[in-house]
């Protein structure tokens, strides 16, 4: 697969977010508890403009602009995201950037930003009832994201380990199996991740983007096929918060 047009696909995002929101502020979002899609949207303007801090000084802000009333989210959404590309459009592409996980390559914060904002796209579409797909490229690169990133950093809870492994394969035509494929062993210190064709104690198949969404708690694994100890499964879900 291409890599991700991290711009474009934040861009679609954002402006698909928006237009599912639009006169629905006061929704519940089931899969951020407690969350309204007021919140879901002032948190996202958040995060836009925290990446564009960084990009910017090289450091987070806990000075962040505190989102508007609900008529006025809309258009604050859209400035944040302006300056998040601006940002990062002022930036060497093969710069070393600061982020929250240590130096980075420069593109860590649009692939951050690409990655979460397509994530709380499907939250906003689950609180109006539906769901459309996230682009393919994308959410092949969001396991990889995070596997790579996010797990290491934020860890892996109480779960535990035992040697057990899952076989996750995306089935989206065109998806090799060097990019479609990982395996997740359950190692005494650490969680390995490969791409590799293997069987595993528990095996997931489906969509690129329903594997992210399973990975991300956003969805269960009642539409995707699932082989061998669903029990392995439910319990990694369970332990891996993100």
């Amino acid at each position: 697969m291409t890599r991700p047009d991290y711009p474009a696909l934040l861009r679609a995002d954002t402006d698909r977010l928006l237009d599912v929101v639009d006169g629905r502020f006061d929704r519940p979002v089931p899969t951020c508890p407690g969350w309204s899609v007021e919140r879901l949207v002032g948190h996202v303007g958040r995060v836009h403009r925290r990446a564009a801090t960084w990009l910017a000084t090289g450091g987070g802000s806990s000075e962040i602009e505190t989102p508007p009333a609900p008529e006025h989210l809309a258009d604050w959404l859209r400035r944040g995201l302006d300056d998040l590309l601006a940002a990062q459009r002022a930036v060497d592409p093969e710069r070393t950037v600061e982020t929250w996980d240590g130096p980075r390559h420069s593109a860590f914060w649009m692939r951050r930003m690409a990655i979460e904002t397509a994530l709380h796209r499907v939250d906003a579409e689950l609180a109006v009832g539906y769901a459309t797909p996230i682009d393919t490229a994308l959410a092949l690169d969001g396991v990889d994201e995070l596997f790579e990133v996010i797990v290491p950093h934020r860890g892996t809870g109480d779960l535990h380990r035992g040697g057990q492994t899952i076989h996750l394969h995306a089935t989206d035509p065109g998806v090799g199996a060097g990019a479609g494929e990982w395996l997740l062993t359950w190692g005494a210190d650490a969680v390995t991740v490969e791409h590799a064709h293997a069987k595993g104690d528990v095996a997931v198949r489906g969509s690129a983007s329903d594997l992210l969404l399973l990975l991300w708690n956003r969805v269960d694994s009642a539409g995707l096929e699932v082989f061998g100890d669903r029990a392995i499964l439910e319990r990694w879900r369970s332990a891996v918060t993100v």
